[in-house]
Order: C-alpha cells, then structure tokens, then sequence
C-alpha cells in the first residue's frame, strides 16, 4: 500500500512540474483534472490503510473481551 501511495504522489509531483510550465488553455485544465484525480487516489489509499489498522486493533479488543467473558476449557 505504501509503495502506491509512492508512486502516485511522485506522479503527482511531476504532473504539478508540467502544469506549472504549461500555458493557459484547455490542455492545462485537462491535467489539472487529472491531478485532482491522483489527488483523491491518494487520500483514498491513506485513508483505507487508517481504516485498515484501526478494525485490525477493534478486531484485537473484540477477541480479548470474548476470552475475558468466555475463557476457553481444556478437555480432558
């Protein structure tokens, strides 16, 4: 996930470079869509991985309480 988000803010890096050197016009405003685009790309990518570590540690606190309230038997 991390080597995405790498990727795609290098992208949008050199995409602000060419927009800079670009004149006012149609192709301008062409890139500047698509920078918005790697834009949202990126905060959706960041925010699924937030998402992600935070049912990862919901998921941790769910189990310990099941075991607290219900400690697993040994059978013998």
């Amino acid at each position: 996930m991390e080597e995405a988000i790498k990727v795609l803010q290098h992208a949008e890096v050199v995409l602000m470079k060419k927009i800079r050197a670009m004149k006012d016009g149609k192709p301008k405003y062409a890139a500047s869509e698509r920078l918005n685009e790697l834009r949202m790309a990126i905060h959706i990518l960041k925010t699924h991985g937030e998402l992600d570590m935070m049912m990862a540690e919901e998921e941790d606190a769910i189990l310990v309480e099941q075991f607290t309230q219900h400690p697993p038997q040994a059978k013998a």
